[in-house]
């Protein structure tokens, strides 16, 4: 009889059941766990979730720079400019027992493999991140899950640049077939004085 009463209800044009039920109860009828997924780990490939059913419980998000400081001649000190420092992310993370074990071999693996992810949060996304660190706790206390805390720390890569240089004396370009050389003695005076001492 409660599915006929929400089906006719949410028939209704603009019509919103939720505003109606207690607030831990859903449409469906069953009671609310509060937990909702606050953070999310995507691969950086292809932006699927990546070891979904581990818990979030706390996100920890630093974004820091480093002041460059310079001693001047009189003592003092001057601070000049500033670089910004990579961005950490401290995940603290829940396995529960019914898939720990599976669930804490995909984090190794993509540990192990430097996988890039990007890390989203309520406010922000984080890309190109990897797992610095991944310690976890097996303690009486937890009963039956695992508590892991991950640190995702973002690389930044760098591409070389190459270019092609011009030799200043064009005879000693080519270096094939000359085979082992003899040093020469120069016939150019480098000073003055050279030659009053031979």
């Amino acid at each position: 009889m409660t599915t006929n009463v929400f089906t006719k209800f949410a028939a209704l044009k603009n019509f919103s059941l939720e505003a109606y039920l207690p607030p831990q109860i859903t449409a469906q009828g069953w009671f609310a766990t509060g937990a909702k997924d606050v953070v999310a780990v995507l691969r950086d490939s292809d932006l699927t979730q990546v070891f979904a059913k581990a818990r979030a419980i706390k996100a920890t998000v630093m974004r820091s720079s480093q002041a460059m400081s310079h001693p001047l001649e009189t003592g003092a000190s001057i601070t000049d400019h500033r670089i910004i420092l990579p961005n950490t992310v401290e995940l603290s993370l829940i396995l529960a027992s019914s898939d720990y074990r599976s669930v804490y071999q995909q984090i190794r693996d993509i540990f192990i493999n430097g996988e890039l992810l990007t890390v989203q949060t309520r406010v922000d996304s984080y890309t190109s991140m990897i797992i610095e660190k991944m310690p976890h706790d097996e303690s009486p206390d937890m009963y039956d899950g695992v508590a892991l805390a991950l640190s995702l720390k973002e690389a930044k890569f760098v591409s070389p640049q190459f270019s092609t240089l011009k030799v200043a004396a064009p005879k000693n370009a080519n270096t094939v077939k000359r085979g082992e050389q003899q040093p020469q003695e120069s016939k150019k005076q480098s000073s003055i004085l050279s030659g009053l001492f031979k």
